[in-house]
């Protein structure tokens, strides 16, 4: 099998690729890779078909019988193992998800159902976002990972406010007294709590009550 095409079958099987992101059919798919086939890549595939009930002979068949011949399961584990200890960490949201979802493919015994998979993507949400998804309960990946999205963006601006207004602050306390006795009230009677966590775990589920697949009502939590 030459070089070349043996690291092309190669990224797309360990990819997962399926037919949809192939755009076009299993069968197709199936013929497709077969013609690139090469020496003795060839000569294992004409004795696999040979043995084999030719209704079985598919193409998710020949991605099973590749992986076990020229993917090392070394290479396997190893994808596995990174899976289970993906933390987001300093990754944005959207970079943790597409990671998550890549490395998800060798792991699918590990996440066999929607919840499970949920489950295993929410733990590796840095705690900030894990505290306010969490109590949702999620159950649909999409759903989790948007919901997600929205708290990394609340926190962003929960953290802008607080930085504005500790800029306010040093301002203030830079001016004399008597010029600014009126603006020192002004700021006290309305202290920063506004974009404290309380407020933000209001507004976020305010924010996931139109698209919530239960019929339960959420109290927000009093200031």
């Amino acid at each position: 099998m030459g070089q070349k095409n043996s690291g092309l079958l190669s990224m797309m099987i360990r990819k997962g690729l399926n037919s949809n992101e192939l755009s076009c059919t299993p069968e197709e798919c199936l013929k497709c890779v077969v013609s690139l086939l090469k020496d003795s890549a060839y000569q294992w595939w004409n004795t696999i078909i040979f043995v084999v009930p030719r209704e079985n002979v598919a193409w998710e068949f020949f991605q099973t019988e590749f992986k076990k011949k020229y993917i090392s399961q070394r290479f396997l584990d190893q994808k596995q193992k990174e899976f289970l200890e993906l933390k987001q960490g300093n990754m944005t949201v959207s970079e943790y998800e597409r990671e998550f979802v890549r490395l998800s493919k060798y792991a699918r015994e590990c996440i066999p159902t929607k919840v499970a998979m949920c489950k295993r993507f929410e733990e590796g949400l840095n705690e900030d976002i894990k505290l306010l998804v969490g109590i949702l309960e999620l159950k649909e990946f999409v759903v989790l990972a948007n919901q997600a999205h929205k708290v990394e963006k609340l926190n962003k601006e929960k953290r802008q406010a607080e930085m504005e207004a500790r800029t306010s602050s040093n301002r203030f306390m830079g001016k004399p007294q008597s010029s600014t006795s009126k603006k020192s009230k002004k700021y006290h009677d309305h202290p920063i709590s506004f974009v404290g966590k309380t407020e933000a775990l209001n507004a976020l589920i305010r924010d996931l009550r139109p698209i919530s697949n239960k019929s339960w009502k959420c109290r927000e939590f009093q200031t």
